[in-house]
């Protein structure tokens, strides 16, 4: 199983903390975003992705407490067992 964790405006958009998905092998960060909204009705991906599918600045992925922006962004490998927290860009004024 990989759990998902969500944080932030995303916890309070989604009404929930977290989700467990069966492991894919070979699984990308990208899949398993596309697969964890496929698993929720309420639309996240927009408050992460941009509209060319890559991460909008301030969008904070985790893999094991590891940010994908210092492994392989989008094409970080999930594998079995792996937590992975997102969270969405902050908001400030």
């Amino acid at each position: 199983m990989v759990q998902i964790q969500f944080y932030s405006l995303l916890r309070l958009l989604l009404k929930q903390e977290k989700l467990e998905l069966p492991a894919v092998e070979n699984e990308t960060v990208g899949q398993l975003l596309d697969r964890a909204q496929q698993s929720i009705d309420t639309p996240f991906l927009d408050k992460m992705l941009d509209c060319d599918g890559q991460l909008h600045a301030g969008t904070i992925i985790l893999i094991n407490r590891y940010n994908i922006r210092h492994l392989d962004m989008l094409d970080s490998k999930v594998s079995d067992g792996d937590v992975v927290a997102f969270f969405p860009p902050g908001a400030g004024g």
